[in-house]
């Protein structure tokens, strides 16, 4: 029971705090500066939590990693077509050869 209360006082807790910001920044005006600094934001949380688990997956840095040139051939993926469904389409199958590969020179 008590992990409930826990689990549902946490979501009450973060549905506050993100409604909070949607309702001040509908009714304050944000300075200029200000907004164009939160346009950064997103892209800087989704880095700092993919780029340790593309680096070092496991918690320590392999020179085998497939993950890494995986992440490098989708990158270039999105950065030329301009879509997420294209950098998965060719990031993944990557990721799959890569590992397979690293798997057949392992053994």
């Amino acid at each position: 029971m008590t992990m409930w209360v826990v689990v549902v006082a946490a979501g009450i807790a973060n549905f506050a705090m993100r409604f909070s910001f949607i309702a001040l920044f509908g009714r304050v005006n944000v300075p200029p500066m200000l907004e164009e600094a939160l346009r950064y934001v997103a892209p800087a949380v989704l880095a700092a939590l993919t780029v340790p688990a593309v680096i070092a997956p496991g918690g320590a840095f392999d020179p085998w990693n497939a993950f890494v040139p995986a992440a490098v051939i989708g990158g270039i993926a999105a950065w030329r077509t301009r879509s997420i469904g294209a950098s998965i389409l060719i990031g993944l199958p990557a990721l799959w050869l890569l590992q397979w590969l690293v798997d057949t020179i392992r053994t």
